[in-house]
């Protein structure tokens, strides 16, 4: 079956019909993420982003429903509290500019309309703008710093870090023009954003900054595989099994396309980000280990190579901060 956007829209509607009947103290239900945005599908898989908003705070919070091995529900429940004060969640990074472009399928009280019209009054204006980047560029700043007081931690315990770091100055710079980036098509689309807001060479400075210049191929599909079994083990070793084993196929698919695609360094972000992550999760599996230290050491991610990568960190943050801050 040949899965289009309109189809997927049904689907999402299907089962926001359905959970509405059971559960009565669901206020509004409003679909957010690639969806949105065209076709969710990448590799031939994909998700569809819901959030349930409750009247009383939920007992699961994330969860995941498929509609194949390829497309699932990616759901998030919500209680109605965090919806409080909506012209304060314009100024969140990401709950703001989700609920500003949110599709509701569900909100026979308008809750969810009110909350929508708060957070889309005066969105674009550049004081609001700075409200939800600042932040971000502050948080990454502070983990640069904290390097300089303190010496790095093993790269098992660093590399989290210095990705989130990372992560939200790369989504500082595409709050400028839109939503935040999602984990599996960053490398596809910051090339774009950061042309957008004005410097198309931040996406090669990514690159350098990731270490991905000279990586083949070659050298990542055997990274692919690694993470492959890595991601297989979390899946048959956790219980409850985690959202991102769940998620395997969603990231392998996209992995593999992108692999494909001419600019396999695109797939740096999220094979380091999900390996990364899996591998944290699995402290008691040190068979894992030596494939995943391998492949960050060598994108220059250990021992004295990591002081030239947070060095180079502190120049692109720089880049980025007079980017956005100057706006």
């Amino acid at each position: 079956m040949r899965f289009t956007p309109e189809i997927l829209r049904k689907h999402a509607q299907l089962l926001v019909d359905k959970e509405t009947k059971k559960d009565r103290g669901i206020l509004s239900v409003y679909l957010q993420g690639s969806l949105l945005y065209g076709s969710p599908l990448l590799g031939g898989a994909g998700d569809i982003d819901l959030v349930f908003i409750h009247s009383s705070p939920p007992e699961n919070k994330h969860e995941i429903k498929r509609i194949t091995p390829e497309i699932h529900f990616d759901i998030e429940h919500h209680d109605q509290l965090l919806y409080r004060r909506p012209r304060d969640l314009r100024a969140d990074p990401w709950l703001g500019p989700a609920i500003r472009d949110a599709q509701p399928l569900y909100d026979p009280r308008h809750f969810f309309d009110y909350t929508q019209a708060g957070v889309r009054s005066n969105f674009s204006y550049p004081e609001n703008i700075q409200d939800r980047t600042r932040p971000l560029l502050e948080s990454a700043r502070q983990f640069w710093l904290d390097r300089q007081i303190s010496p790095p931690r093993e790269a098992i315990t660093e590399l989290p870090a210095f990705m989130d770091a990372l992560y939200k100055t790369l989504n500082a710079v595409a709050l400028l023009t839109g939503p935040p980036l999602p984990t599996r098509r960053l490398g596809i689309q910051f090339p774009e954003i950061a042309a957008d807001a004005g410097a198309p060479g931040l996406a090669v400075a990514l690159i350098h900054l990731l270490g991905g210049v000279s990586i083949t191929e070659g050298i990542l599909q055997d990274w692919i595989n690694h993470w492959d079994t890595t991601l297989t083990t979390l899946q048959e070793k956790a219980s409850p099994v985690p959202l991102l084993a769940q998620r395997k196929t969603y990231y392998q698919a996209a992995l593999e396309e992108i692999l494909q695609s001419g600019k396999p360094a695109a797939a740096l972000w999220p094979l380091l980000t999900t390996w990364t992550e899996a591998i944290s999760a699995m402290p008691d599996q040190p068979q894992l280990h030596p494939a995943w230290k391998k492949a960050v050491t060598a994108l220059g991610f250990t021992g004295k190579d990591y002081q030239v990568r947070l060095a180079a960190f502190d120049g692109f943050l720089d880049m980025c901060e007079t980017l956005v801050l100057d706006e």
